[in-house]
């Protein structure tokens, strides 16, 4: 009684000597080896017997229109696989369904005898899970070889499983189809070359203009948010939202700003305003702040220390008046400057439409902090009580209690500019 199908492995027809020659290799590599062999038999219309094995039907899917052709040269075509997609029709194509635990599952093999050409490719499949993409990760180990010896034993081994006769077919005089084996595979791998080409000269292009873009982007988002964006997952449905924590909330605001937008020419006030926000960048940044957004002629930034906020404020106005120096003396108006500071526990999220978000923060310390610009002296600051105990400079703030739109009535601490320049030496 012949064996079953289910229960054969054509791997083991490698004899010892031939072992030697085993070797792993990559899904690329044995397209490569298995296309050359399929158009060496196609184009010398060797009417031996065909076997193939795809593992799974749906990877033999993309060979349909190869094996069309393949078929009506040979005397009879199998293919080995799982089914796991429906087949196409094919004549002369005969295809033998695999159980989920049939040793030929794990297996990627070619044999074909005739009496002018013989071939086997014997592998195993060695990594990846085979219910992957096809193809994604995998390696493979065995032998290609055009030796009796392998090919025999392995061919036999199907005749008997599948009950088929094993007489081998006589043809006429052809070419040496070895050698057009040898030229097919040398044509796949110059056409893969090839593609591999023009694909690292896409790459190439694209990886320069994803530079650029890359540039462009961390300019106008905060550090924060660039962090976070190396963790989003776009195709999720909802972002994961990391946990409050205390944030000091820095507002800075150009007092009377919009007089200076109506007088001087759009190219003009851009210029201003980008040379005064490289000022006040460059001091939040050393003090271990983030920018969260620009908004017109003013900046949300947020710190984790109130200490650090608040010096960062004594500082940026520090040198807002080296700023406003240079630019009286280049007949230039003075920007003077209010910030308002709030501490309290904020969130950090993603948020926005499905087709842009970004990295946000809100909580009450953002409208506080927004709502303080106003109270604070030209040139000065006004922080809320959390941040005020936080810093713990009662002798430098004064305190007064005043209402804050949608907050009530609050206890607000500000300073003058004189009053800064001592508190720097206190924090």
């Amino acid at each position: 009684m012949p064996p079953s199908v289910q229960h054969i492995s054509l791997f083991p027809s490698i004899t010892i000597a031939d072992r030697n020659a085993v070797t792993t290799s990559s899904v690329a590599t044995l397209l490569a080896i298995s296309h050359s062999l399929e158009q060496t038999v196609a184009r010398h219309a060797l009417d031996g017997i065909f076997f193939a094995g795809f593992q799974r039907f749906s990877a033999f899917l993309p060979q349909v229109s190869r094996f069309q052709q393949l078929a009506s040269r040979c005397k009879k075509v199998y293919v080995f696989g799982y089914p796991d997609a429906p087949l196409p029709q094919i004549d002369n194509v005969e295809y033998v369904e695999l159980e989920e635990n049939a040793p030929l599952l794990n297996e990627w093999f070619i044999i074909f005898q005739h009496e002018k050409f013989s071939a086997a490719l014997l592998t195993r499949q060695i990594s990846a899970d085979r219910q992957n993409e096809f193809g994604r990760g995998r390696l493979y180990q065995g032998i290609l070889t055009f030796q009796e010896t392998v090919i025999q034993p392995a061919a036999a081994l199907l005749f008997n499983t599948l009950n088929i006769s094993d007489a081998l077919p006589r043809a006429g005089n052809t070419p040496n189809p070895t050698s057009t084996y040898i030229q097919e595979f040398s044509k796949y791998m110059e056409r893969a070359q090839s593609q591999l080409d023009n694909l690292y000269q896409n790459l190439s292009s694209r990886a320069a203009e994803l530079e650029r873009v890359e540039k462009i982007v961390r300019t106008m988002i905060s550090r924060k948010a660039w962090d976070e964006a190396a963790f989003v997952d776009v195709n999720a449905q909802q972002s994961p939202v990391a946990p409050k924590r205390p944030l000091s909330i820095l507002f800075t605001d150009i007092q009377n700003f919009t007089p200076l937008f109506n007088a001087l020419k759009i190219a003009d006030i851009t210029a201003l305003l980008n040379q005064y926000f490289n000022a006040v960048a460059t001091v939040i940044y050393q003090h271990h702040g983030d920018i969260d957004k620009f908004l017109g002629d003013g900046l949300m930034a947020f710190f984790d220390d109130p200490h650090e906020a608040l010096l960062a404020a004594a500082e940026i106005q520090a040198r807002l008046t080296y700023f406003n120096a240079q630019n009286i003396s280049k007949l230039l108006p003075q920007l003077d400057t209010r910030i308002g500071i709030a501490t309290g526990d904020c969130a950090i999220a993603k948020v926005g439409s499905a087709d842009r978000r970004e990295v946000s923060i809100f909580g009450d310390a953002v409208n506080v902090a927004s709502r303080l610009q106003t109270y604070s002296p030209a040139n000065g600051v006004a922080v809320d009580e959390v941040t005020y105990k936080g810093t713990g400079s009662s002798l430098l703030l004064t305190g007064r209690d005043v209402n804050v739109k949608g907050k009530g009535a609050q206890r607000i601490y500000t300073a003058e500019f004189e009053s800064l320049s001592e508190l720097k030496k206190t924090l």
